[in-house]
């Protein structure tokens, strides 16, 4: 027997006080309706309604039954109401993790676009350079730029973050002319820190890759301070096209070796679910793929380099400027 359905089946005939109707309501033969409720009484070991040929009533130990049933029947259709709205609109929290600058300058903007579009959301945005577990840490969504290592949650590759070699007019006027990535060998570079600072920076032209080993005196983890350092004259930097873009005073910077495309990096989103993602995580995830194309180039022609802006890797936090 169909336990609910002899519970609706019950609660229907003690309304209505009719096995005909509560049958035609629920789409069913008045036979099998009165075998559902006899099956519900066989299972309770009482009777709940007192059957004659002219009418339908409920006994004391059914009207106690029916005003119990009621409540939780009516509380199992709220549920079953609110579960059905949260499929039809994005609705509740999303945890997305995101390398400080990126997050900063670019996912920021998208998530508030999002809220506008989706009130009923809510996101928790955890920009941090450290690589996160996304199972452990309750995360939903990552973004992350450059090479990830084999995981347990699928990916997908948005594009390629472009990086641009650049400096100020003034560092270029005091060290001369570069044409070429070998006169990089003896330049200042301002590096992110991985690998000590020191680093192969490759560039490529007319489908010619050259690479060369760059150092310089400064190193640090962000890429807004290596912009600051290279903006106030101190040395040569590769940053990302979407930074560049965003920051007015960055166009103080002039692009050296312009003929030369520099290395860029692969996007990723990596998501906590594999199967029967919330509308919520579809629809982010969609919105941000959208909005980030506008900061990407689909190919990269110098892949691998130097790790782009707030790279995350498997085994630690190597990013690039």
């Amino acid at each position: 027997m169909d336990t609910l359905q002899a519970y609706r089946a019950f609660l229907r005939v003690a309304e209505t006080t009719s096995f005909s109707r509560t049958a035609e309501e629920l789409r069913l033969q008045q036979s099998h309706v009165s075998r559902l409720v006899a099956g519900l009484e066989a299972q309770l070991g009482v009777q709940l309604l007192r059957r004659t040929t002219r009418s339908v009533t409920v006994t004391e130990e059914g009207e106690r039954f029916r005003l119990r049933l009621a409540a939780i029947l009516g509380a199992l259709d709220e549920c079953e109401t609110e579960i059905r709205n949260r499929r039809a609109e994005p609705v509740g929290l999303i945890r997305v993790a995101c390398p400080t600058t990126l997050g900063r300058v670019v996912i920021a903007p998208i998530v508030h676009a999002f809220l506008e579009r989706y009130p009923k959301t809510r996101v928790e945005l955890l920009m941090n350079n450290n690589l996160v577990n996304l199972a452990g840490d309750g995360v939903d969504i990552a973004v992350r730029v450059g090479r990830i290592a084999d995981s347990d949650h699928p990916s997908r590759m948005l594009g390629h973050v472009e990086q641009r070699l650049v400096a100020s007019r003034a560092y270029l006027d005091r060290v001369g002319p570069i044409a070429e990535p070998l006169d990089l060998a003896d330049k200042n570079c301002l590096c992110f820190a991985s690998n000590g600072g020191v680093q192969v920076w490759r560039f490529a032209r007319d489908g010619v890759i050259r690479s060369v080993s760059v150092q310089g005196d400064f190193i640090a983890n962000d890429a807004e301070t290596l912009m600051a350092r290279c903006m106030a004259g101190f040395g040569l930097t590769l940053l990302p096209g979407w930074l560049l873009a965003s920051d007015p005073a960055a166009k103080r910077l002039v692009r050296a070796m312009p003929d030369w495309a520099g290395p860029a990096m692969p996007l990723h989103v990596l998501c906590a679910d594999r199967n029967h993602r919330p509308l919520k995580i579809q629809a982010f995830l969609g919105f941000l793929e959208e909005r980030l194309k506008a900061h990407l180039v689909a190919a990269a022609p110098v892949r691998g380099g130097p790790p782009a802006a707030d790279q995350l890797t498997s085994n630690q936090t190597t990013s690039g400027p």
